[in-house]
């Protein structure tokens, strides 16, 4: 049996992807949700409009994520985070000059744009430095980002948007935090040297077409595309209207903001003891589908409970999904035809198909919710298509270290 490499500078990479993943995909992206009870007065929005100017950012991601996926397998991860990063966080900044509805729409729909050769690559940065005994814990680790810095988000937007003078400064200053995180990333990240097994793959690495053809005829890829696609669009969704419609049943602003930011932090939890039991089995898929089966019951009671018992279904949901996300992205990496190489290409695929529904799930969400007038009604659709994703799983490989030393036994 081959010997792990482990490389000493993968802890400091994993360090500044976090922390990209932190600022950008979460409190750049998540100071929206708690200001749209501002901006819907401002703008004079309806629900379905919230959710298009929601959906406008990983509308941008499906169209991108592919190009900046294989751009990252071409010339290197830290060249393409270095080049999107900055156009991040300026389109993150120019959302503060917003007037009406597609002066908003707009900015966000850059974003994603640029969002797309950002986000598939952190993932494939974790990839190239880490080996399956530490691939869920990085994993992990990588998505306890943008739930910390969602979660902060969440809870000091509000408060933020009143010291401030308005939700348009604190646009602003999401953009200037995330020029920081660019400045960090130019002065401090490194490409991965093509050392022992890694230097065996980057010699065999198939030209780009081919290597797209290879990524694109492994039926798993296209099944986690799918699971990821019900998974994000419908957490999107109830992150975007929760807000709002937690306001409309009496509580504060600052009050929701709170509590949508309650299944960030239990999420994090369930990152770190999915990840390590995940690692400690050598298993992906039992840490996935039931917690799956289990949360789209838990989105169904959001609509209808109130006080201790809604507090109490929210912080379970969130753990729960933080248990199963990381290794959703483990198998990704652990299938034998994409491997570290061909991860941007996969990644890139699978965030295509998953923003079609972080585009269309809060957008029908939305809809649901502003055709009946009834607003429990949304949920009740969220919780039907949460359904779908663990039965795909099932059909998913088992890529963990006990399954395949078993196979390979």
């Amino acid at each position: 049996m081959a010997v792990e490499e482990k490389v000493a500078y993968r802890w400091p990479m994993l360090s500044y992807l976090f922390l990209i993943n932190l600022i950008v995909n979460g409190f750049v992206l998540m100071i929206m949700p708690p200001l749209f009870p501002q901006i819907e007065v401002d703008f004079a929005l309806s629900y379905a409009q919230i959710g298009l100017i929601w959906g406008a950012l990983p509308l941008g991601m499906l169209f991108f994520s592919l190009i900046g996926g294989v751009a990252a397998d071409r010339f290197g991860v830290k060249k393409v985070i270095v080049i999107a990063l900055i156009f991040t966080a300026i389109l993150g900044g120019l959302r503060g000059f917003a007037f009406n509805f597609w002066s908003l729409w707009l900015p966000m729909l850059l974003m994603g744009v640029s969002y797309g050769f950002v986000t598939p690559n952190l993932a494939k940065g974790v990839a190239m430095w880490f080996g399956p005994s530490e691939l869920s814990r990085a994993n992990g680790i990588l998505l306890m980002g943008p739930f910390i810095g969602g979660g902060l988000a969440l809870i000091v937007a509000a408060p933020l948007a009143a010291a401030l003078g308005g939700w348009q400064n604190v646009m602003f200053l999401g953009g200037g935090l995330a020029i920081a995180s660019w400045i960090l990333w130019l002065v401090a990240a490194r490409e991965r040297e093509p050392t022992g097994a890694m230097a065996e793959q980057m010699r065999a690495r198939p030209p780009m077409l081919k290597g797209l053809r290879q990524v694109f005829s492994v039926r798993d890829i296209w099944l986690l595309g799918v699971v990821e696609m019900f998974v994000i669009g419908n957490l999107l969704a109830v992150v975007a209207i929760v807000p709002t419609f937690l306001v409309e049943k009496g509580m504060s602003e600052t009050e929701a903001g709170v509590f949508a930011s309650l299944a960030t932090w239990t999420g994090i939890l369930g990152m770190f003891v999915g990840s390590w039991l995940s690692d400690r089995v050598g298993l992906r898929k039992v840490f996935v589908w039931p917690f799956f089966f289990a949360n789209a019951g838990m989105v169904a009671l959001v609509a209808v409970l109130w006080g201790w018992p809604l507090y109490l279904v929210f912080l379970l949901s969130g753990f729960l999904l933080g248990c199963s996300l990381p290794q959703l992205r483990s198998i990704v990496i652990e299938l034998k035809e994409v491997g570290p190489i061909l991860a941007g290409s996969a990644f890139g695929g699978i965030f295509t198909v998953s923003r079609i529904g972080g585009f269309a799930i809060p957008l029908l969400m939305g809809l649901v919710m502003t055709a009946t007038g009834i607003a429990a009604a949304g949920f009740y659709f969220i919780a039907g298509l949460a359904l779908i994703p663990p039965v795909l799983v099932l059909f998913v490989r088992e890529t963990g270290r006990r399954a395949t030393t078993a196979v390979s036994g």
